[in-house]
């Protein structure tokens, strides 16, 4: 408010001031030209000369704007359409969202017309049609996404994977995912569609990526699952079988069941018993007891020796009675067969035990107590 009446006070001075001259002294101006002339106050001239120069400069702009009025045009016309596409767009999206597949579709088609981004709108077009069920369009779309934008492929491809996995083709889900750059959403899809092919090997082979995202105790459990499974799968070379052991992680390597799955189906019952003895000394487990008593004939010595060496420390285990029963048996000495089984029963009775306990006895003609054994593992078999 004061810097409007101090401006009005200075034009009305300035009025005043230029009234003052204007009556002082009017000035005199004579223009002639060609035998006519012009005359008036200096007063006149000047005001005559600023409306002229007033109607050049606006009679200047007046035709520029003509000149260009194409061009304001037409960028009026592209800030309309622009606007329109978003608009558009964004009812397409809404529509996406709630499922109104069809309409979405329509609607993402129209707005990806005089849009900046149109490749988003055909990414969710793809993803309109194939929940629609209409494969042509949604890979055709796909391909105009990453013609429309380049820098768009990875996200391309990462829709396409998913829409693969979504229809459960697995194989079609890894081969979108093979030449994308790897992050965490890459490997945890890759993982998916791996266990659902019951691609154990592959699964192996991804376990380094997958080892960032998960914490020690995941990890170590999904290892474990998959090593089982890839050991489970027949046709495997006894080359094949040690690299892939020789690869797990050294928590994995000394799992019970894990090591119970590779050693049942390796061959080489000399390695076998190395592993064995190696993770007997890592986690005593009476598993692994039971299996490094059932290898057969090609080590029992070493075993023999070996077992008689625990039962300094481990006089008391049941497990231990039972292998050192089985090995002894297995090397005909009857006698200390005998004795390990009855000391596993009394410390803790087994089917196993008893069966084992009833052939020797049976071999010996105590049918009646061998008759109580065999009755004793029944019972034992039905209660488990």
């Amino acid at each position: 408010m004061k810097r409007s009446m101090l401006i009005l006070f200075f034009v009305i001075v300035f009025a005043g001031w230029l009234g003052t001259l204007i009556s002082r002294d009017p000035g005199y101006v004579l223009v002639s030209y060609d035998g006519s002339s012009l005359q008036t106050s200096l007063w006149v001239a000047l005001g005559l000369l600023s409306v002229a120069v007033g109607v050049s400069y606006y009679s200047l702009r007046l035709f520029r704007f003509m000149l260009n009025s194409g061009g304001y045009f037409r960028s009026w016309r592209d800030v309309r359409n622009k606007s329109r596409a978003d608009n558009v767009t964004a009812k397409g999206l809404r529509l996406f969202l709630e499922g109104d597949y069809k309409r979405a579709e329509k609607f993402l088609l129209s707005g990806s017309q005089n849009n900046n981004s149109p490749a988003i709108n055909y990414l969710l077009a793809a993803r309109s049609a194939d929940n629609l069920g209409n494969n042509e369009r949604r890979e055709s779309y796909l391909r105009q996404a990453v013609e429309a934008d380049s820098a768009i492929s990875q996200a391309a491809g990462l829709t396409s994977a998913k829409m693969s996995a979504d229809r459960g083709e697995w194989l079609k889900c890894l081969e979108s995912l093979a030449s994308l750059k790897s992050n965490n959403t890459i490997v945890s899809l890759k993982k998916l569609a791996l266990f659902e092919l019951g691609d154990w090997q592959g699964l192996l082979e991804l376990l380094p990526a997958l080892k960032k995202d998960l914490d020690k105790e995941s990890f170590n459990s999904f290892e474990k699952e998959v090593a089982k499974a890839r050991f489970s799968e027949k046709g495997l070379s006894e080359e094949e079988l040690k690299i892939i052991y020789k690869k797990l992680s050294a928590e994995v390597k000394k799992d019970t069941d894990v090591v119970l799955a590779y050693c049942r189906i390796v061959k080489n019952k000399t390695y076998t018993e190395i592993i064995l003895r190696q993770a007997l000394k890592d986690n005593w487990q009476p598993e692994l007891l039971e299996c490094y008593g059932n290898l057969g004939a090609d080590t029992l010595a070493k075993r023999l020796k070996q077992a008689e060496s625990w039962h300094k420390q481990h006089k008391d285990d049941a497990a231990l009675q039972l292998c050192l029963g089985k090995l002894y048996e297995a090397s005909g000495d009857r006698s200390k067969a005998r004795d390990a089984f009855e000391k596993s029963i009394s410390l803790q009775s087994s089917r196993e035990a008893n069966v084992h306990l009833a052939g020797l006895l049976s071999f010996d003609g105590d049918y009646v107590k061998s008759n109580d054994h065999l009755k004793s593992a029944l019972q034992l078999t039905n209660e488990s």
